[in-house]
């Protein structure tokens, strides 16, 4: 296991979450994850491969038990993990290991319980229906509550350790920007440049690595597809990096050649719509808040009606993460939430600017992870 995350803090994670389930009348939580990390948040396992699957029973008082679904990967596990007892499933079948949880479930007298199912958060139910039914078939007498919220919740808020794997990933994603910018020029394409910023990120220890970007106002951000940059190009890009199963975005715009002073004021107004999103970034501030300041400089700049993007969002272990940037979200901010906020701006024909990047609440003011741009990087 990684002494990045020591065994103590997810042994505090653990007793957080059981904290909660009498509350809601609990015995057990059952916990799956596929893509999303609610198994690898407790268990300190994160499946990985395209159909891998793991799964975590969590009694309220007897030790936890964690499913991973290929034997072969039972070495890795067993370095990630804290857990002691940790099983390999008897088949590549994710009901079979449903039908081996429910076996334990069934050992400790729990076949009669209320079992909490946590599969879902901001963006994805990862609880497929052959899943659930699989649960509902093995134990016919159990009651099955949905209990994702309660560890949703509890991701919510990063610890320092998190935070300084969060301020790495940022760093790696500085590194990647670097890169990409040294590879941009007229005849590049953008794919050979993302490539090239790609291998820096990964050689340094990043495990995943992407770029969206746009060369253009006539050209809305979206992966590199073979095009060539041209002088006079201004390229926006977002950034995003995983590190050691955490996730950051960072927004970056280079021009090739000087940029127009048109272009400079769309930038100069994005940024102040960041800025003044962070300023405000402060625990029980209002999530939407956030959301309106960033707007409302967009309105003043002059550009209400170019707003493309959504503002930001959380991040952490999954992407997005709780809660999103929006002027509706009415969720209160905590001291330890980390947000990427990334305001845009698409001006058709004459401009473009995405600027931002993670920050950390914190009671003072919020805490930068990574050095957003002040200004137009020219090339």
């Amino acid at each position: 296991m990684s002494d990045l995350i020591p065994a103590a803090e997810f042994e505090e994670r653990l007793s957080k979450v059981r904290a909660g389930m009498p509350s809601k009348g609990l015995d057990a939580l059952f916990l799956f994850s596929q893509k999303r990390s609610h198994v690898g948040y407790i268990s300190g396992y994160r499946p990985n491969y395209h159909t891998n699957s793991a799964v975590v029973l969590l009694p309220l008082e007897k030790e936890p038990v964690l499913w991973i679904k290929f034997p072969f990967d039972l070495p890795r596990a067993k370095s990630m993990s804290w857990f002691t007892d940790i099983r390999c499933s008897a088949s590549e079948e994710q009901e079979r290991m449903v039908a081996q949880c429910a076996e334990t479930i069934r050992s400790l007298d729990l076949d009669r319980s209320r079992i909490g199912v946590v599969a879902s958060d901001l963006a994805v139910d990862e609880l497929s229906v052959s899943v659930s039914e699989a649960l509902r078939r093995n134990l016919p007498n159990a009651q099955f509550e949905s209990a994702s919220d309660l560890v949703n919740g509890i991701r919510l808020i990063k610890s320092k350790n998190e935070i300084a794997l969060l301020r790495t990933a940022a760093q790696l994603a500085e590194l990647v920007a670097d890169d990409f910018r040294k590879a941009i020029r007229p005849g590049v394409k953008d794919r050979a440049a993302a490539a090239a910023a790609d291998q820096s990120a990964r050689t340094e220890g990043a495990e995943d690595c992407s770029i969206i970007l746009s060369r253009g106002p006539a050209h809305m951000a979206l992966p590199p597809d073979g095009s060539e940059f041209q002088r006079g190009d201004v390229v926006t890009c977002e950034i995003t990096v995983r590190y050691r199963g955490y996730w950051v975005q960072i927004c970056r715009v280079f021009s090739i050649g000087s940029p127009s002073a048109e272009q400079r004021e769309i930038f100069a107004v994005c940024r102040s719509a960041y800025e003044a999103a962070v300023a405000i970034a402060q625990p029980d501030k209002p999530v939407g808040d956030l959301a309106e300041a960033a707007y409302q400089a967009i309105v003043n700049g002059g550009y209400k009606d170019y707003v493309q993007y959504g503002t930001g969002h959380g991040v952490g272990l999954d992407l997005p993460e709780l809660y999103p940037l929006d002027p509706h979200c009415k969720d209160p901010l905590g001291s330890g939430m980390i947000l990427v906020i990334h305001p845009a701006i698409w001006v058709p024909g004459r401009g473009t600017a995405f600027v931002g990047g993670p920050i950390a609440v914190s009671d003072g003011k919020a805490m930068r992870l990574d050095s957003p741009q002040s200004e137009i990087i020219a090339i």
